[in-house]
């Protein structure tokens, strides 16, 4: 994926994450399948509103204006969304979901860490993710 295409804020994001290399959260988490959501593309561009869980027709998702999510590696079976959301306050809230058929809205959310400020964004990515993976996947991340 090249950054330079993305929109600054998502770029700002991912280089606040550690970057896409080897150092960075997402490399940390295993992340693929990377989106975003931004409406414009130059400059800081925040959110009008909170990030929250919501539930239509029994399933539930994180709703969102500005940020990004991604796959990342988690229990067998299972889907793992890991979403970085940007906040209208100018922090983060950090969401790790886990979605199939049978999960209810309200116990889909593996975590979901509101008022993080930039500076450490990675280490609660990281922290969050290791949490789950012993918290959900007996402390053994597939492979």
């Amino acid at each position: 994926m090249k950054t330079e295409s993305l929109p600054e804020t998502v770029q700002a994001i991912i280089a606040q994450a550690g970057g896409l290399g080897l150092r960075g959260a997402f490399t940390y988490v295993g992340a693929h399948d990377i989106s975003f959501k931004c409406a414009e593309p130059l400059g800081e561009y925040r959110s009008s509103r909170p990030s929250r869980l919501v539930s239509e027709g029994g399933l539930g998702f994180v709703d969102y204006e500005v940020g990004l999510q991604c796959r990342v590696n988690g229990r067998r079976g299972c889907s793992w969304t890991l979403i970085v959301a940007y906040e209208p306050d100018d922090t983060y809230s950090v969401w790790l979901v886990e979605a199939h058929r049978d999960r209810k809205p309200e116990s889909m959310v593996l975590a979901c860490l509101r008022d993080v400020y930039c500076d450490t964004l990675q280490s609660v990515i990281e922290a969050a993710y290791d949490q789950a993976i012993r918290e959900h996947n007996q402390g053994f991340i597939p492979l």
